[in-house]
């Protein structure tokens, strides 16, 4: 399905507990931008903490990744690794980084864009996704956009059946 509700279980219990009143959910992005303190340079390696805010639960759906090597210059095929890591678990996304074109969506020229996942990936409020990329090129980046985008969810109901646990059946 493009955009909006998928068809994974994450999904489908967002919809149902929405239409029951016990979560509201809002499309949202998260944003970790490689520039300037922390611009990915010629073979180097960087980290951007990406705070998940404590108002509310995120579900991401889709990963998509912009880079530049200078000023309005896109870089059409980036040679980067990324891994990403949800701190509150350690918990790591993948077995071992991945090449960004297997994992990330891109709107530039000539990309397929956007790359839904697999399956949808719940993270808990007030916790943090670490984006770690890579660089294997000798062309240093100017800014690279890594968007985590999906859905807040809202917990709104009675708070015995509105929560984590009841809904999404996790901790």
């Amino acid at each position: 399905m493009n955009g909006g509700y998928g068809a994974s279980p994450l999904e489908l219990m967002a919809s149902d507990a929405m239409r029951a009143g016990e979560i509201y959910c809002q499309t949202f992005i998260y944003s970790a931008l490689f520039f300037g303190a922390t611009a990915l340079g010629a073979t180097g390696s960087v980290d951007v903490p990406v705070p998940i805010n404590a108002d509310s639960d995120f579900i991401i759906q889709e990963l998509n990744l912009t880079s530049w090597t200078a000023a309005d210059t896109p870089e059409i095929d980036p040679d980067y690794t990324i891994m990403l890591t949800i701190a509150g678990s350690g918990r790591q996304l993948m077995d071992r980084p991945q090449t960004v074109q297997n994992l990330c969506g891109s709107f530039l020229v000539n990309k397929a864009g956007p790359n839904r996942l697999p399956f949808p990936v719940l993270v808990q409020a007030n916790n943090t996704i670490t984006v770690s990329l890579v660089n294997r090129s000798a062309v240093a980046a100017n800014r690279v956009d890594v968007s985590l985008v999906g859905f807040k969810v809202y917990y709104i109901g009675n708070p015995e059946t509105a929560n984590r646990r009841e809904i999404f059946h996790v901790l």
